[in-house]
């Protein structure tokens, strides 16, 4: 993707191990400040699977935690597919495309392990299961005026996904022409924003590290329509269930911003002040040059917690970003 050409003024750069990741239009995260009161087209590097054949919604229904039937010609759902064990192998948006084959967007780590799974389960099916990410790009259009500029934008899919947030995505080739009319009134910025962004949504994102480590209602599936408890039976199903009607959800997600320049690992520990492993780091990304964002799992009798620490660092202060979604919890 040439975004050279369709910002020609703003110094491109990509990194250094994959170059289709741009990590920067020039700006750096002591900018992003600035940039959440703008309007903002970050890139968002993200990976996509098709199924097409008479058999693909069938199959797809009986391995997803969302209902396909649901699915609109012009809609997007929010789903997950899940372990037997009800752990997380990768979450996805999904579509159709014009030939009513299904498109799922996921993180391009887990795209390997998402067909693998996929492809265990469909030998019985009439579906053909591909990867396409070098066919499409996409985007987070963002900032005070992104709902009116992205209807000026002929996108293959939008939807919300935080405050102020969308994510689009469209055809390799039709992306210049589909930004070509609302360049002049947007920032463009590169992955590192888009990471922000994702975090303040608060959508945990499954990559190749923490695929098999979450259930659903440790990331807040559960409030943010990636979840049907009324379609039929779908792998790991039992599992969401009985969590959902008979269980105590003890670990939520979070986010924490944190006084450090310092990123955790994905997966690393996080420790209060009295020496006990409270929670685990599902995201992070910057968010000034002197701050970090996570999404992190903590125990919910610990989440009020004002100082943790993780590594070999001292202890950091900490505040809790608020979600934006309400959480219910069953009694």
């Amino acid at each position: 993707m040439d975004w050279q050409h369709i910002f020609p003024t703003y110094a491109v750069v990509t990194d250094s191990d994959n170059n289709s990741v741009v990590t920067s239009f020039g700006e750096s995260p002591a900018d992003y400040a600035s940039l959440s009161i703008k309007n903002v087209v970050s890139v968002n590097h993200r990976g996509f699977i098709r199924l097409s054949g008479p058999d693909s919604e069938k199959f797809l229904q009986g391995q997803v935690t969302c209902d396909l039937t649901q699915l609109g010609t012009q809609s997007s759902l929010n789903g997950a597919h899940l372990t037997p064990k009800g752990r997380i192998i990768f979450l996805f948006s999904v579509t159709r495309d014009s030939q009513g084959a299904l498109l799922l967007e996921t993180n391009p780590s887990v795209i390997e392990l998402a067909m693998a799974s996929f492809k265990k389960y469909s030998v019985f099916f009439k579906t053909e299961i591909t990867e396409v990410t070098d066919q499409f790009v996409s985007v987070l259009v963002s900032g005070p005026n992104a709902d009116t500029i992205i209807n000026k934008i002929d996108a293959d899919t939008s939807r919300l996904i935080g405050i102020d947030t969308y994510s689009l995505s469209m055809r390799a080739e039709r992306t210049q022409a589909c930004l070509s009319k609302v360049t002049g009134e947007l920032i463009p910025a590169g992955q590192g924003y888009s990471d922000l962004l994702r975090i303040r949504s608060g959508t945990a994102d499954v990559t190749a590290e923490s695929s098999d480590n979450f259930i659903v209602q440790m990331i807040n599936l559960d409030a943010q329509n990636y979840i049907s408890f009324k379609k039929g039976c779908y792998t790991g199903q039992e599992i969401v269930a009985r969590a959902h009607y008979r269980g105590t959800v003890k670990r939520r997600m979070y986010i924490l911003k944190l006084a450090t320049s310092t990123l955790p690992a994905i997966g690393e520990g996080l420790i209060n002040t009295d020496g006990k492993v409270i929670g685990n780091v599902a995201n992070v990304a910057l968010a000034s040059d002197k701050t970090i964002e996570i999404l992190a799992i903590l125990a919910i009798k610990s989440a009020d917690s004002t100082q943790i620490k993780f590594s070999d660092l001292s202890f950091i202060d900490l505040t809790q970003r608020p979600l934006p979604y309400e959480i219910i919890e069953r009694s």
